[in-house]
């Protein structure tokens, strides 16, 4: 989290091999998007962060010598509602990542260049300020009055309060993106490594950044919701072979998340050691709340509520709060399924003993007590005959 002069990050951002020091550029640039300029109200939020990862990939642009961009996919506003609305709701990746597009268009709209040295007289003009949508509107357009047809152009209500896809999709380079998804198609249609190996040379894999690494557990994670897919412990591990174990041995937070995820969502729990061992050593809830969640729907919510009884000292209030009401939610659903399978069992044993309708709504006990007397009294009467 970024604070003036001083930047507090999780320790889940040590991966061991700076594969995730993309977000400390991220918070350092808050220093002066965000800390120095600041929005106004949640509903702006894509001030702070909007023009954060803008910088943040200005910055990593320039590090690696290469355009740090991404085929970005937003599905809500720009800017939210946020009366009346939870928060968790509202704090979504749109504010960052539709409002980077948004300020993309921009600099594609006046030019590059002129764009970096609005940039600067933005943050000049409102330091030490709060920040509203109008404000960097009306800054914008004043800044920039001598290109009126430029401007008229510009759709700025469909930018801030549309949904879907920005207005004017961006045009960045998806070459390493769409073969990325594609491999994700291959391995989750077939083992046939030979497939795997049409849309990229494992060579290539070890010179994959974190981000093409985790768009490919996405894509399968994706994909295995929507096929409603288990894959065999064989097939999980000819993927994590392939990625010369990459998976299996990380310390990137961000990958073993998702990959203990595909797996417990395999029925796969030779994961289970280390992913409570992970579950233990950090408390982003990002993380553990759905990995929880997972854990209670692969082992049953009795196990899974008896790992966060164990962990749960560990976590912020809030976290700990929240992974005890997903779980709670979890219990009254089971419950609830039970009691509709038991209400079925109670008709169709009350029909098959040819009991009245009535008899359909007991307990299943009763009826197999009921069901019991109505037979002994059968066989009673008919050993009198």
């Amino acid at each position: 989290m970024e604070n003036p002069c001083l930047t507090f990050v999780t320790p889940t951002l040590l991966a061991g091999d700076r594969s995730l020091a993309d977000v400390v550029a991220h918070e350092i640039a808050h220093s002066w998007t965000g800390n120095l300029v600041t929005n106004a109200t949640w509903r702006d939020f894509w001030l702070n962060e909007g023009w954060t990862v803008w910088l943040e990939r200005k910055i990593v642009a320039k590090i690696h010598s290469d355009p740090k961009t991404y085929d970005l996919k937003a599905s809500l506003a720009l800017v939210p509602e946020s009366e009346g609305v939870d928060p968790d709701d509202v704090f979504s990746r749109v504010p960052y990542e539709k409002g980077f597009n948004f300020l993309h268009y921009l600099s594609t709209v006046v030019g590059s260049e002129d764009f970096d040295g609005f940039a600067q007289a933005y943050i000049q003009k409102f330091k030490f300020q709060t920040v509203t949508s109008e404000d960097f509107k009306i800054f914008f357009e004043k800044h920039f009055v001598d290109r009126p047809e430029a401007l008229r152009n510009i759709d700025w209500d469909g930018w801030y309060y549309s949904t879907g896809m920005p207005l004017i999709e961006s045009k960045f380079d998806t070459t390493m993106i769409n073969q990325v998804r594609t491999l994700g198609e291959k391995m989750m249609a077939s083992r046939n490594i030979k497939k795997w190996e049409s849309v990229v040379e494992p060579r290539m894999l070890r010179k994959w950044p974190a981000s093409l690494w985790i768009l490919l557990l996405d894509t399968l994670l994706l994909l295995q919701t929507g096929n409603h897919a288990k894959l065999a412990a064989t097939h999980l591990d000819a993927i994590d072979a392939f990625a010369h174990h990459h998976f299996s041995t990380t310390h990137n937070s961000e990958l073993r998340f998702r990959w203990f995820t595909l797996a417990l969502r395999s029925d796969d729990l030779r994961v289970l050691d280390r992913t409570v061992e992970f579950l233990k050593e950090q408390g982003r809830m990002k993380f553990v709340r759905p990995l929880f969640r997972d854990l209670c729907a692969t082992m049953g919510v009795v196990r899974g509520a008896a790992i966060f009884e164990d962990c749960k000292l560990r976590y912020h209030p809030i976290a700990a709060k929240m992974i005890q009401r997903d779980i709670e939610s979890l219990k009254v659903s089971r419950k609830h399924s039970i009691a509709m399978y038991s209400n079925d069992f109670s008709g169709i044993f009350a029909q098959w003993l040819g009991l009245p309708q009535e008899y359909s709504g007991y307990s299943p006990m009763l009826a197999v007590v009921l069901g019991g007397l109505t037979i002994v009294t059968a066989v009673a009467l008919s050993k009198r005959r």
